[in-house]
């Protein structure tokens, strides 16, 4: 099995032009979005510090975030 990390957020809708930066960073790291805010990609623990610089940004403007690794099953 494969180990992922999934990023999960919520942004405010008044930020839109911010969900769309958190959007092309998210692609430029070589995350593949699954379901409108949920986000994955194979685990790596240099992925998993910007993953994590991401949420504190998510957070800053008032978003929820959660960031999960765990291992691919199917």
């Amino acid at each position: 099995m494969k180990k992922i990390i999934l990023i999960s957020f919520d942004i405010p809708l008044s930020r839109a032009s911010f969900r769309v930066k958190i959007w092309r960073e998210l692609t430029k790291l070589g995350a593949k979005n699954r379901m409108r805010s949920h986000w994955v990609l194979p685990f790596s623990k240099r992925d998993l510090t910007d993953l994590k610089r991401i949420a504190k940004a998510i957070k800053k403007v008032g978003g929820k975030v959660e960031i999960i690794i765990g291992e691919k099953v199917i």
